[in-house]
């Protein structure tokens, strides 16, 4: 089936069907984009939670200005005026983290850890999100706005 010079000259690049099916995927896709961006979680974060081994061992509300600590884990941290200390060690206070809780401007960081890496002194929690994480201490802390503490 070849066709004639003339037919290809006078063929439609685009077909009326053609054109309906190209702006229904472009108004599919610009829905798609607002719905992406303008309808995402707003909320401003109220806290975090501050898990040892994957179980919730602690939670703190920016609201209130002190942690509370889970039943069980009382001897895995330590309250003092520059931060509250987590050990992952109960019975040591050789390994730790110095946790920076501050309620005012709704952050959350690691000022010292005695693990290898260091890796958790460069995270850090705002009111607007992350996370932070310690591997060789087991340890994570999460905004409390996020659905699940432990996969958080």
């Amino acid at each position: 089936m070849k066709k004639r010079l003339s037919e290809i000259r006078n063929s439609k690049p685009f077909y009326p069907f053609d054109i309906i099916v190209y702006c229904a995927l472009a108004l599919a896709v610009t829905a798609m984009l607002f719905a992406v961006f303008f309808t995402g979680e707003k909320s401003e974060n109220t806290g975090v939670y501050i898990l040892f081994d994957n179980e919730t061992a602690a939670e703190y509300r920016f609201s209130e200005g002190k942690p509370t600590i889970k039943s069980g884990f009382e001897n895995h941290f330590s309250v003092k005026d520059d931060g509250i200390y987590f050990y992952p060690d109960e019975n040591s206070h050789e390994r730790y983290n110095l946790i920076i809780l501050d309620g005012e401007n709704k952050t959350v960081y690691v000022k010292d850890a005695t693990c290898a890496g260091h890796d958790c002194e460069t995270q850090k929690i705002t009111a607007s999100g992350g996370f932070i994480y310690c591997a060789p201490h087991k340890l994570k802390i999460v905004p409390i706005k996020m659905s699940d503490p432990v996969s958080g």
